[in-house]
């Protein structure tokens, strides 16, 4: 039998790591928000085994919504494409024309006098 100090330990370790999920969220770290959150999940399937009473009962309901919604969010992140910079599409490149000069001749000047 576990006693109510251990099962404090153990929730109050999985609050921690619920605390760096959202950081590491905000963050848009997904690799180590999953990895935290896989890592809470497998102490709160460790801390149901110590549940004694009622109290503890709404402990482990309430921190199972807290991490499915960060499982939601994690989950969310996972799907959406990653952001990236978008590469212009190489144009082929032209030759260069030699450029010949449109007039052929020079323009006179006409000065007029009054």
């Amino acid at each position: 039998m576990t006693t109510i100090e251990e099962f404090i330990k153990a929730r109050e370790t999985i609050e921690k790591l619920a605390a760096q999920i959202i950081v590491f969220v905000e963050r848009k770290a997904v690799k180590e928000s999953r990895k935290y959150l896989d890592d809470a999940n497998q102490r709160l399937e460790a801390l149901r085994t110590m549940v004694a009473n009622d109290v503890q009962v709404k402990v482990i309901s309430r921190l199972t919504a807290q991490l499915d919604g960060l499982g939601v969010k994690i989950v969310r992140m996972e799907t959406k494409a990653p952001a990236g910079r978008r590469v212009a599409k190489e144009k082929p490149e032209k030759p260069v024309a030699s450029v010949e000069p449109a007039i052929a001749e020079a323009s006179e000047i006409v000065v007029f006098e009054h």
